[in-house]
């Protein structure tokens, strides 16, 4: 295997224009403490640890015009975002609202702000003003003293993050509050301040019973994007009833009168498999993006080295998520070849570096690729999920005290691990996903000065970073219900059994590159959004005007996406199945369609079109999927004469039937424009055209066509009207 290996370095991950300078209010509990923080300028920003935000006293950047309720117990202040984000929470649980979300990425602190957030929130689940003048140990001691705390729980996905989010809470809110964890072998009473507990153990009946959530004020899930799986909203919806179930998922209580706050926190508060959010939360309160996070020293700068390494990825079949399957992969990149480049890439680019991270693909790339490293002499360490607790939780240890300078692992390190000391990762691993990206490489954007991090170098493989459209994951509770993803899953099954030994539709994509015309926006309707639509999605969405896009499903109906009246997003997203010919005249309706149904709705057009593309892949199999593809062969493929004779119908030209000229000579066409003949059309243009032309594009193109043509000829007017009044008034000879 020859590989041909390109590497292209990046600079600082600082890459924002400068911001402006803006001021920034912090108020807790809606007392009348505000700290007006100034952002310094980017030449003086240094970063700092949590444990370092500057003191009034220290830093002149920070005008304080009373004192801050930031501040809370050991040393602990409070970064001004994190105040931000606990005063949005507050402000939103106060005006009503029981399920919200927190956005912010990886290393901001996301455990701190809900460990800070759990004694500002009183029994009834707001914040009541009661205590409004005192100070937070104040307030601390007279909720203690009145019994009025309220039990608080706190749901994660892994022992990882049991533990992580045992130690925050015992040394933020001190030892005066009962900590309870409840997670497999470890049991809690039910009656702790707050209990930590992962879903897999809350998913037993035996274990939930003790937790009575009337006995409850709050319940905060990490890692939130996880909340609309099954086994998430069975048991969120125990603790509010307005938390939205599928028809086919039973609930584990009818008590209709639990309603308990619900707050998730995330740094991707989006799923790749575009299911909906918003059956779990109503609205997302805070968002603080990477780049932003970056751009004010919050995160440790990054410097990225791309290798292209010829992998044959377009090969590899993808899971429900749009991501590579990870058996067909671990064949692509699981390879001595790979395996020899990922050392070599190390040993040039990394060996200086102390504690760097590699993501494989499966346990055995984790196996061989750690073997290979330790064959080139360097001391690399692995774990994954058949690791023992002690073990992963010693070999962690280590690797963060810097006795080795490798850990190699495989989705056992992607979320809520905290190693701060991380100073370069590899990812020998290719995603589609984005949220799984920007997972990886947060691992190695927190802070640690003390151990001399300057930057994070981030090494991708198989260039990651353009395969997942960027590393930037917009929050969003939008995108497909349950009942939409199961329904198609459904059908997408009983599909694939009834056509098991089809193999006609195998290899649709070709390895070879072909130009093409700007065919999927035929009317040039879509402005500045083409790029995006290009970017988004390998499939021929066809734009149609005023926003519209059109993805037709191979006979199967179609997809629409249209700017959405709801002002709570911008897209929806609808899908109208295609009538049978024979069933058409019973309906009583010539439309060739059935109903409009809408699948799903964005707050932004990627997410839409992300979206749509999801829906038709569970609707129609993968196999069948392909044939969207802007790519696909049959695009190339010249047109047939009965498509012809219908574009030339709906174009309006005499005599459509034929496809000569009077002089007998192949027909030509204004098409994309330019003149074509008609013999020279493959059927993508034809049918990106008709496409287009059926969804009102031709009616909006030719309105534009007139309003153009009307404004010219009234600039034509006007030009002669000039021309005319100067041939009047031209100067007497003797004025010449």
């Amino acid at each position: 295997m020859t590989l041909a290996v390109v590497l292209r370095r990046h600079g600082t991950a600082r890459i924002l224009s400068s911001l402006n300078h803006s001021v920034f209010v912090a108020c807790l509990k809606f007392r009348r403490y505000h700290r007006v923080v100034t952002p310094p300028s980017r030449s003086s920003l240094q970063p700092r640890s949590l444990h370092q935000f500057p003191t009034p006293e220290d830093d002149n950047s920070v005008n304080v015009e009373e004192p801050p309720v930031a501040s809370l117990t050991n040393g602990i202040i409070l970064r001004p975002y994190q105040a931000h984000a606990i005063q949005a929470c507050l402000e939103a649980l106060s005006s009503g609202l029981k399920r919200i979300g927190v956005s912010s990425p990886t290393g901001s602190g996301k455990t701190t702000m809900f460990m800070h957030l759990i004694p500002l929130i009183a029994e009834s689940g707001n914040s009541a003003s009661k205590t409004a003048g005192l100070s937070f140990d104040e307030e601390r001691d007279h909720e203690s003293a009145k019994g009025s705390r309220g039990k608080t729980l706190i749901v994660v996905g892994s022992v990882e993050l049991a533990n992580q989010s045992e130690l925050a809470a015992r040394r933020i809110l001190g030892d005066d509050w009962s900590i309870e964890v409840e997670q497999s072998k470890r049991t809690a009473s039910g009656k702790a301040d707050v209990t930590i507990a992962t879903y897999q153990t809350l998913n037993n009946p035996e274990r939930l019973a003790k937790f009575d959530p009337k006995d409850f004020k709050l319940v905060i899930v990490d890692e939130a994007h996880h909340a609309a799986a099954h086994s998430y909203l069975r048991l969120l919806h125990y603790f509010n009833s307005q938390v939205q179930l599928p028809s086919t998922i039973l609930p584990i209580s009818n008590d209709a009168s639990a309603e308990v706050p619900i707050i998730g926190f995330s740094a991707t508060f989006s799923r790749p498999d575009q299911l909906a959010l918003s059956s779990v939360f109503e609205k997302i309160v805070f968002h603080r993006d990477i780049s932003t996070m970056l751009e004010d020293g919050w995160l440790s700068p990054a410097k990225s080295t791309t290798v292209y390494a010829k992998l044959g990825l377009d090969s590899v079949e993808e899971n429900n998520q749009g991501d590579y399957k990870t058996s067909s992969l671990a064949s692509r990149v699981n390879t001595k070849e790979i395996r020899e480049l990922v050392i070599g890439t190390y040993l040039h680019k990394a060996a200086d570096r102390r504690s760097t991270l590699v993501f494989c693909v499966d346990l055995n790339h984790v196996a061989e690729l750690t073997n290979t490293f330790r064959q080139a002499g360097i001391d690399a360490r692995s774990i994954s999920s058949l690791s023992k607790a002690d073990i992963r939780k010693d070999t962690i240890k280590a690797f963060g005290a810097g006795q080795f300078p490798v850990l190699i692992n495989c989705e056992v390190l992607t979320e809520g691990t905290d190693i701060p000391e991380i100073d370069c990762i590899i990812l020998a691993r290719p995603t589609k996903s984005r949220n799984l990206l920007a997972q990886m490489v947060g691992r190695g954007l927190r802070l640690s000065p003390q151990t001399g991090k300057r930057d994070c170098h981030i090494i991708d493989i198989v260039d990651s970073v353009n395969k997942a459209g960027g590393m930037l994951v917009s929050p969003t509770l939008w995108g497909l219900s349950h009942e939409e993803k199961e329904e198609r899953d459904n059908e997408r099954a009983e599909s694939t059994m009834e056509g098991k030994d089809d193999t006609s539709l195998q290899n649709t994509q070709g390895d070879y590159q072909v130009t093409f015309i700007d065919q999927d926006d035929p009317f040039r309707l879509a402005g500045s959004n083409r790029p995006l639509v290009d970017r988004t999605s390998n499939n021929a969405w066809v734009a149609c005007g005023k926003g519209k896009y059109i993805l037709e499903a191979m006979g199967n109906g179609y997809v629409s996406i249209d700017p959405s009246p709801n002002a709570l997003a911008k897209y929806s997203i609808s899908y109208r199945n295609a009538i049978p010919q024979e069933l058409a005249g019973v309906r009583g309706s010539k439309s060739p369609f059935g109903r409009v149904r809408i699948v799903g709705q964005a707050d932004e057009l990627e997410r839409a079109l992300q979206t749509g593309d999801k829906y038709l892949e569970r609707a129609l199999g993968r196999e069948l999927f392909l044939q969207l593809s802007k790519y696909a062969p049959w695009r190339r493929k010249p047109a047939s004469e009965k498509a012809i004779k219908l574009l030339l119908k709906m174009k309006g030209a005499e005599n459509p039937a034929s496809l000569v000229d009077d002089g007998g000579k192949e027909r030509q066409i204004d098409l994309y424009g330019k003149r074509i003949n008609v013999g020279g059309l493959t059927a993508g243009e034809v049918s990106s055209w008709l496409c287009a032309a059926r969804h009102g594009a031709k009616t909006l193109k030719a309105a534009e066509d007139r309003k153009t043509e009307r404004a010219q000829t009234k600039q034509l007017a006007k030009e002669e009207k000039d021309r005319a009044l100067r041939e009047r008034n031209l100067p007497l000879p003797s004025e010449r």
